[in-house]
């Protein structure tokens, strides 16, 4: 699948806190008890209230540290889906998370367990 659809099921994590964060080597894992996983290959980024970016995807090399900590066991608020090239994630602490669907050779993300590649 190539581009975020429009009718992608992300009502899933409404309600819902990520309780745990993987940092891998080409991904960074979201992880929702009871709503799947979130699993981001290309872009994202988290901003908080203001609009401010707090945390986005870059090589490891470049950056001293991740910040996405911040949204760990704070509740979905709601939802937002731009076909074809993104959505975000709004949660109750003010911040919210985009994915970016910005590759045309490469998976940019899935949602397990439910085998969405997109």
């Amino acid at each position: 699948m190539r581009g975020v659809p429009p009718d992608l099921p992300l009502d899933r994590f409404v309600g819902r806190e990520c309780s745990l964060i993987g940092i891998g080597r080409f991904e960074i894992r979201f992880l929702f008890p009871d709503a799947g996983d979130l699993c981001v290959y290309g872009g994202w980024e988290i901003r908080d209230g203001s609009g401010g970016v707090i945390d986005r995807s870059r090589d490891h090399a470049d950056r001293a540290c991740h910040r996405a900590h911040v949204i760990l066991d704070s509740p979905v608020q709601r939802f937002v889906i731009i076909p074809p090239t993104s959505f975000t994630l709004y949660f109750e602490n003010g911040h919210s998370l985009t994915v970016f669907d910005d590759s045309d050779q490469y998976e940019s993300f899935t949602i397990e367990p439910d085998g969405i590649h997109v």
